[in-house]
């Protein structure tokens, strides 16, 4: 039988921590604020089209022998990385407060004074574009006594704490303190609202949920990127239109809900009912970016480009487009429309987590046609996800909590739950085996 093609897993314990690239000699301390990834960037080609036509290429031949992209061999994970609450606690200090989490589109924040709140990191955010066309982040905490000074999202001009009407402007500045002789000297010490690094490239915002000085509040996305930064390019994310957000709470760890889009294995017999006959199951091209990674499902239609001069093929309406953004974000390029699925541990529980889930779309909306289309499409997303996915991922946290099996076994044609897990390891400091 033909193998498919071997992915090499790369030489994490070969790699060390590397300072802020942009960070001053004195600066460069040996225990930063946050740790940048110690995986390697990958030097590859750029997705161009030429790019496009390469990734089109493996995937008709897997196709057509039956093979897929492969590990170069299984890899067994301990059942405690979904149950140990040690652990838990961990990934919530390690990888939601100091690695940059993916906030939404650049189109999340159209206008000057469109904000948005954000408290699934475990720190309240608030990032709001300046008028100046900036985006800045801030913890969303009143100077005074604490309390929120927004909620939810919108449009504003300034920012007013409802407990004592402290105001604060765009840039987090203290606009006004309510009867400020009680307080002398309290403004020069505490300017604003506390800034967190934020960085807005692709077409994509992120930011770093731990507090930095106001010279550190430009995050450099790059190295954390290990090289996708071209790939991410390439779709023009910039362009896009946010359409509609949703949020799905349920039973169980939030790296099942993670795992759920990291193969399409399970294509062909959880989903025979609703995406078999739109997608291979069992075929993928994985290409890992430093801990990052991105998986590529070829749609059914993929043979037709045989008849087809290359020039005109197209890897976005011939395939499912998947980008795992370390740790916690999935970015979905689909042949019309963009889907960012952001997923989150919740009440501090191993069995709880909540994926917020956004759509977006090419062209703002003409008519209530196109919004009954884009309707349509988030409703088969969330009924495949919330009808066949999760229910299987609720049996397997219990499965795990039974004792049962030490350890689950990710197979050779699963290489990027492989990767994840292993870049997981490495990010929280532990052995890889």
């Amino acid at each position: 039988m033909p193998v498919g093609h071997i992915w090499k897993q790369p030489r994490h314990d070969q790699a060390r921590l590397r300072p802020h690239p942009g960070a001053s000699k004195s600066q460069r301390s040996p225990k930063p604020h946050y740790e940048l990834p110690a995986t390697r960037a990958r030097k590859g080609k750029t997705m161009d089209k030429s790019g496009e036509i390469t990734v089109l290429k493996r995937l008709l031949c897997y196709s057509a022998s039956g093979t897929t992209a492969m590990a170069a061999e299984p890899w067994r994970n301990d059942v405690s990385a979904y149950t140990d609450r040690e652990r838990l606690a961990r990934e919530r200090m390690v990888l939601f407060r100091k690695h940059p989490i993916v906030m939404g589109l650049s189109c999340d924040w159209p206008h000057p004074g469109t904000y948005r709140t954000d408290d699934w990191a475990g720190v309240p955010m608030l990032i709001v574009r300046g008028a100046d066309r900036k985006i800045r982040a801030f913890l969303n905490v009143c100077r005074h006594r604490g309390a929120k000074v927004a909620t939810g999202d919108g449009r504003a001009s300034v920012f007013s704490c409802p407990y004592h009407a402290w105001t604060y402007g765009l840039d987090g500045a203290i606009r006004g303190i309510p009867d400020e002789r009680a307080f002398p000297g309290v403004r020069e010490g505490r300017t604003g609202l506390v800034p967190l690094p934020v960085a807005e490239r692709y077409g994509l915002v992120w930011v770093l949920p731990t507090p930095a000085g106001p010279e550190e509040t430009d995050l450099d996305i790059e190295p954390w990127l290990g090289g996708m930064g071209p790939d991410l390019a390439h779709w023009q994310l910039d362009t896009y239109h946010h359409h509609d957000r949703r949020l799905v709470r349920d039973e169980m760890n939030w790296k099942i809900l993670v795992d759920t889009f990291h193969e399409g294995y399970h294509i062909g017999f959880l989903h025979r009912d609703s995406l078999s006959g739109i997608l291979h199951g069992n075929i993928a091209d994985f290409v890992p970016f430093g801990r990052n990674h991105r998986v590529i499902f070829p749609r059914k239609k993929l043979a037709k480009l045989n008849d087809l001069p290359q020039e005109t093929w197209d890897l976005m309406w011939n395939t499912a487009i998947v980008y795992c953004l370390f740790p916690n974000t999935l970015l979905f390029v689909q042949g019309d429309h963009v889907e960012v699925n952001r997923i989150f541990p919740l009440e501090d529980r191993v069995d709880r987590a909540v994926m917020e889930a956004a759509l977006y779309i090419p062209k703002p909306l003409a008519n209530d046609e196109e919004r009954q289309h884009w309707d349509a499409n988030m409703d088969l997303l969330m009924n495949v996800v919330a009808n066949e996915d999760f229910p299987a991922g609720r049996t397997m946290q219990i499965g795990f909590d039974s004792g049962a099996q030490r350890d689950v076994v990710y197979g050779r044609n699963e290489p990027a739950m492989i990767h994840y897990h292993r870049a997981m390891r490495e990010a929280l400091g532990m052995t890889l085996d």
